[in-house]
């Protein structure tokens, strides 16, 4: 995967997010997590969900404590992975906010996808948003695309990571 491409996604991994967006959406709240895939491949492998230590979780705020991301990149340099994609919910438009663009993992490179109307979140790549951070700025670009292969989920936050 070179620097303009963005990883093919399994369709179960789109259904795993858009349902975990739903599930909180429906209580009115946004949710987030990554996009995984191992360090040679070109198509995403897995998920992992935001869990429930050092997770907040309102309307209009998503946020990752700094532990629960050190259990995450702990894991994923174990397990030999990297997590190219972040991913967030808005109530309604699939825009980033500018609390995202301030506060978002602002790391050459990285992508984050927004998907809106987060209490009927759609599994279709093409409704969510997408911005790459380059050159000091996030960029809107094209929605991944759909590939096969297998897809996992695990949940991470401050006690670390397990099964979904």
């Amino acid at each position: 995967m070179n620097d303009s491409e963005l990883p093919e996604i399994p369709p179960t991994v789109a259904r795993v997010v858009s349902a975990d967006v739903r599930l909180y959406g429906r209580r009115n709240l946004e949710t987030g997590g990554f996009l995984l895939m191992n360090r040679d491949a070109s198509a995403i492998s897995a998920v992992a969900l935001g869990g429930d230590a050092g997770i907040v979780r309102r309307r209009n705020l998503f946020q990752i404590s700094g532990l629960a991301l050190a259990q995450l990149f702990t894991y994923l340099d174990r397990e030999g992975l990297w997590a190219p994609i972040q991913y967030h919910s808005h109530a309604n438009g699939a825009f980033l906010s500018s609390t995202d663009e301030a506060h978002g993992l602002c790391v050459e490179g990285f992508v984050s996808a927004v998907g809106r109307n987060f209490a009927q979140a759609s599994d279709e790549l093409t409704k969510w948003g997408w911005w790459r951070f380059t050159d000091g700025e996030w960029t809107s670009i094209k929605a991944a695309t759909y590939g096969s292969g297998p897809a996992a989920a695990v949940k991470f936050d401050e006690d670390g990571v397990r099964a979904a």
